[in-house]
């Protein structure tokens, strides 16, 4: 080959080559991007932990987001927890003290993952020296109710309280959780006696003071005002009550006489009998006290009367106020235990019951019946002019008779009511009458997330109290979800390691809403067994739910109710006006514990502090409240309150509406109820002026008074009125009010209103209200709610 040819030949090669570098013949692989820096962990120490107080320390990382944080040797101090997704430590130490080493380790979320590892301490000293600051203790009077505190400072909570050397005067006992000496002392004298206190910390801590008060005989007085009416025919069973003088005191009549049929006990001041058919009528008397007193007994008298109804007294001709489909939800007792009763009724506005069924939760013989239909040929309903009524209902051979009393009337219908139960079949309930709307009844109309308050007594287990709120998710077809926080006689969300930050979530569940507006659902709390529960559905935005469970150990029943979220997602705003906070529970978490009311003004000031300002009466010891502190809102509604000087909430509550929630207390008060917007201040007397129907809401123990009835105030500072008693079996008809009233600015009603207060109310707005027996020595007050 020429020369010249391979020349051009080597040209050709270069240029293809060059060509295809060009693009010209293909492409040549792209060289993959660099990887993310891997994570890093910034946090190289954490502060020092003390035992019995909470502790909250974010580990920073930075890196592909999200990260995920783990412990991957060693382990966190006992009761701190690390959250996987943020690296918050929370939680309290509970010891021993001492340092914790532990190795965190940091994953990114890049691909492949990418992970490091921090190694990092926390050391847990110990708390301050537990000391009771007690140095004197209140002296009480015989007979009087009687309420003093222990009071501590350091240790790791909870104290434990005994006393060591001595003993408490006959009628007080101490409360081991919380220091509280309360009862009605039986004997006089001076009692010295040695408390200690023992903390939860490891090693214990113990400390004892010497303490002695005194309980004073003091002057005798007679405190009963008034007593209930007996009814011809019906046994009759009611105490007369006094204070000071010295034991044993003696009784007798000074002038006067009973009724006919009954007597009373010169020992212990109870009337009792049975008045005989035709005894109806009003007998006037004086009651004489004569105590032990040395050398010269004191005495003291106080006029009383007693009135002797028969035994039908049922007003007629207003029975059109009840016409239409109506939801019955009642909570109380039966002769085994805790009982509810779920109904839906349809009243025809002549006195006839046209459809209904009824579902029953009895802790009794007869346990759990659903879906029992009315017998509606035996069933009616009668109303008189005062809106006072009575319901008999006959279902599955049993026939129940209520006392109602009926509110909210629009266009000539009420819309709701309050109803005690009023028979001999053991079961005392009491609860709500609410009117439903039928238009609703499936189950694409109630999708939506729907907060709840459910509470019950317990069954089993010694006695005390169970409680819960939270929210249930509903899709609109049968799925439910939800989360929710649970008070078990003062333990709060048991096995949840996110607790107080976060509540138990529900596994996803069912439901189904009949044509009739009865519904089915259930769901499982995370590490818990499946819940059934019967609802009712009563408007879009409420419905009423009991649990179908049967009673046990380990199943609890709860009754409550469901009220439609609105104003999602929340936040801290969502709270920023005065709202009337109202609540029940008990005075301890065991058996033989008493009732304890609750109600007053929570203001929130929008941003994260509230104050707290009402009354209580704790088994018969009536107090003031007040109480201050911070507040945080999830976007869930789930809302923790923690009180001024508190290292855990004092509360949970779950948003309904804007300043409007259901609310729990996380000690072993179980305290259960309503957070209601305040609307219509500055209150004055005339803020008053209408007649309101009233009714017993939730009772605690089964000693509780049920009522229901009618009052009406009158503008200037009187209220009367009339109410039906169910007091655990004892049946009273047709009671008379009669008193004095004043209101302060703030929506605080106190009845008389001069004088030693006997109720207390708050007024939600002029149309409804809340009140309680302000009574000393009444061991069983119950909350009461008015509707105008």
């Amino acid at each position: 080959m020429s020369a010249r040819l391979k020349l051009l030949g080597v040209l050709a090669v270069g240029i293809g080559t060059a060509l295809i570098g060009c693009g010209g013949g293909g492409s040549q692989p792209q060289s993959p991007p660099p990887p993310p820096p891997p994570p890093t962990i910034t946090t190289t120490s954490l502060p020092a932990a003390v035992e019995g107080t909470a502790y909250n320390q974010t580990i920073q990382a930075t890196g592909s987001a999200p990260l995920s944080f783990s412990v991957s040797t060693g382990t966190l101090p006992a009761g701190l927890h690390l959250n996987s997704g943020t690296g918050a430590v929370t939680g309290t130490p509970t010891g021993p003290t001492g340092s914790s080493s532990f190795t965190i380790q940091v994953t990114d979320a890049s691909t492949p993952a990418q992970s490091v590892m921090q190694p990092l301490s926390i050391a847990v000293n110990a708390a301050a020296t537990l000391t009771i600051t007690n140095t004197s203790l209140t002296n009480g009077n015989v007979n009087a109710a009687y309420t003093a505190t222990l009071e501590n400072t350091g240790g790791v909570a909870p104290i434990a309280w005994s006393v060591t050397v001595g003993t408490l005067p006959t009628g007080l006992s101490l409360n081991q959780g919380t220091g509280a000496i309360t009862g009605t002392p039986t004997e006089s004298g001076v009692f010295s006696l040695t408390f200690q206190a023992a903390d939860s910390s490891l090693p214990q801590q113990l400390a004892t003071k010497a303490l002695a008060f005194t309980i004073d005989g003091g002057t005798p007085s007679i405190t009963t005002t008034t007593l209930l009416n007996a009814m011809e025919g019906e046994s009759y069973n009611q105490t007369v009550h006094f204070t000071g003088g010295t034991l044993p005191v003696t009784w007798s009549l000074a002038s006067g006489a009973l009724p006919t049929g009954l007597s009373l006990d010169p020992s212990t001041g109870a009337i009792t009998g049975t008045p005989p058919i035709a005894a109806v009528g009003t007998s006037n008397f004086t009651v004489q006290l004569t105590d032990s007193s040395a050398p010269t007994p004191q005495t003291a008298t106080k006029p009383l009367s007693l009135t002797v109804t028969t035994a039908t007294a049922c007003g007629s001709g207003s029975e059109s106020l009840l016409t239409g489909q109506y939801a019955l939800q009642l909570t109380g007792f039966d002769a085994s235990g805790p009982a509810g009763m779920l109904a839906s009724i349809t009243a025809d506005g002549a006195g006839d019951i046209t459809a209904g069924v009824e579902d029953i939760n009895s802790s009794g013989p007869s346990g759990v019946q659903t879906n029992v239909p009315v017998t509606t040929a035996s069933s009616s309903y009668m109303i008189g002019s005062d809106r006072r009524g009575c319901l008999t209902l006959v279902a599955g051979g049993v026939t129940r008779v209520f006392h109602f009393s009926v509110g909210l009337i629009s266009a000539g219908v009420a819309t709701s009511g309050r109803l005690i139960e009023f028979d001999g079949t053991s079961m005392n309930t009491a609860g709500t009458i609410l009117i439903q709307n039928p238009a609703i009844f499936s189950n694409a109309a109630v999708a939506g997330s729907w907060a709840f308050r459910v509470k019950s007594p317990l069954a089993a287990a010694g006695g005390g109290f169970f409680a819960a709120v939270g929210v249930l998710s509903l899709d609109g077809t049968t799925t439910v979800t939800g989360m929710g926080d649970f008070n078990n006689n003062g333990t709060v969300d048991s096995g949840d390691v996110g607790y107080p930050a976060a509540p138990i979530t529900f596994t996803p569940g069912t439901y189904n809403i009949g044509s009739n507006g009865r519904g089915t659902l259930s769901f499982t709390p995370s590490g818990g067994a499946t819940i059934d529960v019967i609802v009712y559905v009563v408007q879009s935005n409420a419905m009423v739910l009991m649990s179908s469970d049967a009673q046990s150990a380990t199943n609890t029943l709860f009754s409550g109710f469901l009220g439609l979220q609105m104003g999602t997602p929340y936040g801290n705003s969502s709270l920023n006006s005065p709202t009337v906070l109202f609540a029940s529970g008990q005075t301890g978490t065991g058996a033989g514990s008493a009732s304890l009311v609750e109600a007053g003004v929570f203001t929130a000031d929008g941003v994260s502090s509230f104050t707290f300002s009402g009354d209580q009466n704790s088994g018969g010891v009536p107090s003031t409240q007040t109480a201050a502190g911070t507040y945080t809102v999830a976007a869930s509604g789930r809302v923790q309150v923690t009180n001024t000087g508190g290292s855990t909430p004092a509360m949970v509550m779950y948003l309904v509406n804007p300043n409007e929630a259901y609310s729990i207390s996380t000690d072993g008060r179980v305290m259960t109820g309503d957070a209601e917007p305040q609307t219509g201040g500055p209150f004055t007397n005339a803020s008053l002026a209408v007649t309101y129907t009233f009714g017993t809401i939730d009772p605690v123990v089964t000693a509780s008074a049920l009522a229901a009835g009618v009052v009406t105030y009158d503008g200037a500072g009187d209220v009367t009125g009339t109410f039906d008693v169910n007091e655990s079996g004892f049946l009273s008809l047709g009671n008379a009010i009669a008193r004095t009233y004043a209101v302060s600015s703030n929506g605080r009603v106190v009845s008389p209103a001069s004088g030693t207060t006997q109720r207390i109310t708050y007024i939600e707005s002029p149309g409804k209200l809340v009140t309680f027996d302000y009574t000393s020595g009444n061991a069983n007050p119950t909350l009461s709610v008015m509707d105008q």
